[in-house]
């Protein structure tokens, strides 16, 4: 009995002296309440402690316990907690952003240990790209939270702002006693199928599932196809990574030590991996170049998890800080792919007394599929939306979810959905939508464009329009369009009419019959301006410049055979009638005119290889090409059929690619070559074109006159580099102020035949003098040299140009200074 007795208590003991504290908890941002993933958390005054996992959670298991657990990341302010005499316990941390000060590491003689290592993982880049897969496949699910942040006392005073705010107050206030206060506006859970092919490199998203909530979001088809994962591409192989359209330099690219520093910091276990952990920052603040912490793996030098930030210093407008998070995972092949991807963007007030605006985003990829490639005519469209998108049961993303949502995003989510109701906020989104857009949805009808409403000119005097066209909720098939205005001066109508039939919206095919009788302006035609709004409303305002009423009906077909490449043909017959002092000969019988009826036959096609396409609504919107060029080739023949007078023929080339050049900058250009053969009136020329407004537009010679020059032939190149913070990042004056250089370099050649010249009489039918056309010298190119500095105040851009030759011609000006305004990060 007591040796019984004894052996229990020697058990006991036995037990007690081998059981285990535990501490859990999770580690999260204070100003965002996003988790903090790699952190550091150790039980202070001794050597145990783990790192946080991807989700900012952590457990630690030990047999003492200490009076308190230290939590610490580079780049956060170091944190303790104390700790309570318990078995099991949970201790949440949220940690503050610290600023991040290159001083603080300090390297002796010799190269540092950490160079070595980014050298082999270098080395070792392409057998790690994903890219040199033949293709891949995965299933993706995409989380993203907007909201508006950083709400001065001033701005949450206003009248406005209390309304909402009361209303948010009493559902909850989002953060805690050591965050601060956030505005939700929009959240997304979006769930996709992501395939990339390699030669040709395609890539395509098809959205499953897809779920948006958000303040002025009244049509989800749009916003779907930019919520998916193809817009979160993040490949920290490729030398360059394009954010906001800025192009970063990867930690691991080729030229590594000439944009960074390291710190070989630890050698530490993550998850089964022994691995390098490296602290990389920029060798100059402002370089658009990452600062965090990266781990490599020992046994082949592959990335196994990055956590890396934009700091705030880099020279950005607005971006108070970018942060990515990434873990990878190799596949069957070798080459990683990510498994999971956090990135954070803040951006800072615009105007003072604003608020700013924070966006996260979280990807979570599985099941994928290696070297099973699919046709390319599987990629023809970029993003494609399942049928029943928006249609599904809500246990559907209980189920999919790899994480529940917190108990602080189903917050927001309610938040989101109390917004849309508020009238106040309505009202301010759905203007914000009209003055961005140009049009105010009202029913199944659009409203504007509101550029279009009003207008003053010397031939119209006051002009008053109004336009509108039918939405996505009218119907699906047909888009309808129209506009009228009316000139209080020449008391003349102006109208415009169009209806698209949309064939088919997979390989896009659409048939469309416009009219219209506009006024318009030889050399400076509407159509050709679409893209540039403001140089478009300066030219039309004020006087014109050999204006004419523009009467046509035209006839157009378009088709997407495959991936980029779009064919469009058509028939266009219109009136070219003159409000100037306008003759021609006409050419069969010498009699002079005063006006044309030109019938045209079109045909052309437009080859992006790899621009991103979305539909939005009834239309396509293009995100611009990633690498290859824009391709243009237009043909055109004027034919003396259905009232034609002019018989010609037109063919136009037309390239257009931007250029990634490294520690440069960004360089784009724009070649376009042409050839009219016939005997043609002046107005169908090439009169190419100029600007006599102090606006600077990338669309014309900026030292040219309007009007000054036209061809039937003609080869030009235009190109302008952006240098971003090159050279001037070293200039510590200007280096605070962030200005940036640019330059521009624009040449043309140009020539007419003898019988074009011969066409235009040198007086009219009473004698007077007429003003011909100015021509090109075919060996004497007309060349400009500019060059400029943008980002003054963050806001303003200063061009400075050089006219280089024909400075001998009337109002020819040596020296320009041209003025834009933009809103660039």
């Amino acid at each position: 009995m007591i040796r019984s007795f004894l052996l229990g208590v020697f058990l006991l003991f036995s037990i007690s002296s081998y059981s285990q504290f535990i501490i859990k908890g999770r580690v999260t941002d204070a100003e965002t309440g996003d988790p903090i993933p790699f952190a550091n958390v150790i039980l202070k005054g001794t050597s145990t402690g783990i790192t946080t996992d991807f989700e900012g959670n952590y457990q630690i298991k030990a047999q003492v316990l200490s009076d308190s657990l230290r939590v610490s990341y580079l780049g956060y302010i170091t944190q303790s907690k104390a700790l309570a005499n318990q078995v099991e316990q949970t201790l949440n941390f949220q940690l503050w952003p610290a600023a991040f000060e290159l001083g603080t590491f300090v390297f002796e003689a010799g190269e540092n240990p950490a160079f070595e290592i980014i050298r082999r993982a270098s080395a070792r880049r392409k057998e790690f790209d994903k890219r040199s897969l033949d293709s891949y496949e995965t299933k993706n699910y995409t989380k993203i939270e907007i909201d508006v942040d950083n709400l001065s006392e001033e701005f949450r005073q206003r009248k406005s702002v209390r309304v909402v705010t009361s209303v948010l107050d009493s559902i909850k206030q989002l953060t805690n006693d050591e965050g601060e206060k956030i505005l939700p506006v929009f959240f997304s859970e979006t769930v996709s199928k992501f395939y990339y092919r390699n030669n040709p490199e395609l890539r395509k998203e098809i959205i499953e599932k897809t779920k948006v909530t958000g303040v002025g979001i009244t049509d989800g088809s749009t916003t779907s196809q930019i919520t998916g994962s193809v817009f979160q591409e993040y490949n920290f192989y490729k030398n360059w990574l394009r954010i906001l359209e800025k192009d970063f330099i990867s930690p691991i690219a080729d030229g590594w030590k000439t944009y960074y520093d390291y710190d070989l910091m630890d050698s530490v276990l993550v998850g089964q991996d022994s691995c390098y952990k490296l602290q990389v920052y920029p060798r100059r603040e402002q370089d658009l170049a990452f600062t965090g912490t990266i781990w490599i793996k020992k046994d082949d030098y592959s990335l196994k998890q990055v956590d890396l930030t934009i700091p705030k210093a880099a020279n950005l407008n607005f971006v108070e800080r970018i942060k990515i998070q990434q873990e990878l995972v190799p596949t069957e092949a070798g080459p990683l792919l990510p498994s999971k991807t956090r990135v954070l963007l803040k951006i800072g007030q615009i105007l003072d007394n604003t608020a700013g605006l924070l966006a996260k985003f979280y990807t979570s990829t599985d099941s994928v599929i290696i070297n099973q490639p699919k046709s390319t005519a599987f990629f023809n469209q970029a993003i494609e939306l399942q049928p029943d998108f928006n249609r599904f049961e809500e246990d559907f993303w209980k189920s999919i979810r790899p994480e529940p949502l917190s108990e602080e995003e189903l917050t927001i989510l309610q938040m989101v959905d109390t917004l849309r109701t508020i009238p106040l906020v309505r009202f301010y989104s759905e203007g914000l939508k009209f003055f961005a857009t140009g049009y105010l949805n009202v029913g199944k009808v659009d409203l504007g464009p509101w550029t279009e409403f009003g207008n003053y000119n010397n031939v119209e005097g006051l002009r008053l329009g109004f336009g509108l066209r039918s939405s996505y909720k009218f119907s699906n098939k047909w888009l309808l369009e129209g506009y009228a205005a009316y000139g209080f001066a020449d008391e003349r109508w102006k109208y415009k009419a169009s209806a698209t039939r949309i064939l088919d919206r997979k390989r896009w095919t659409t048939l469309q019959l416009r009219t219209s009788q506009e006024l318009d302006q030889v050399g400076l035609e509407i159509e050709s301006l679409q893209g540039n709004s403001v140089f478009l409303a300066a030219s039309r305002f004020g006087t014109l410049r050999q204006p004419y009423v523009s009467n046509y009906n035209r006839l157009n077909f378009q088709r997407e055979f495959f991936k980029g490449f779009l064919f469009s043909t058509g028939l266009n017959v219109g009136k070219f009638d003159p409000l100037f002092n306008f003759y021609y000969f006409e050419k069969d019988t010498g009699e002079l005119k005063d006006s044309f009826d030109a019938t045209e036959i079109r045909a052309g096609i437009r080859y992006g290889r790899d621009e991103i396409i979305i539909i939005n609504d009834n239309t396509r919107a293009s995100f611009g090409p990633l690498r290859w060029p824009i391709v243009e080739v237009n043909f055109a023949q004027g034919a003396q059929i259905l009232g034609g007078e002019v018989s010609y023929t037109k063919l136009n080339f037309y390239l257009y690619q931007r250029l990634t050049m490294g520690i440069f900058g960004v360089g784009r250009y724009e070649f376009d070559a042409g050839k009219i053969w016939g005997e043609v009136p002046y107005p169908l020329l090439k009169n190419h074109l100029g600007n006599e407004t102090s606006f600077y537009t990338t669309a014309a010679f900026n030292t040219m006159n309007f009007n000054e020059f036209a061809s039937d032939g003609f080869v030009s190149l235009r190109y302008r580099q952006s240098f971003e913070g090159f050279l001037v990042n070293s200039v510590p004056l200007i280096k605070r102020l962030k200005w940036r250089m640019v330059g521009n370099a624009n040449i043309l050649f140009g020539s007419v035949r003898q019988e074009n010249i011969d066409n235009i009489p040198t007086v009219d039918p009473e004698g007077n003098p007429l003003v011909t056309f100015g021509r090109l010298d075919p060996t004497k190119p007309y060349l400009e040299l500019g060059y400029g500095v943008e980002n003054i105040f963050k806001f303003f851009r200063v061009d400075f140009f050089h006219r280089m030759t024909y400075l001998d011609n009337p109002g020819a000006k040596p020296f320009h200074v041209k003025v834009s305004a933009q809103i660039i990060l």
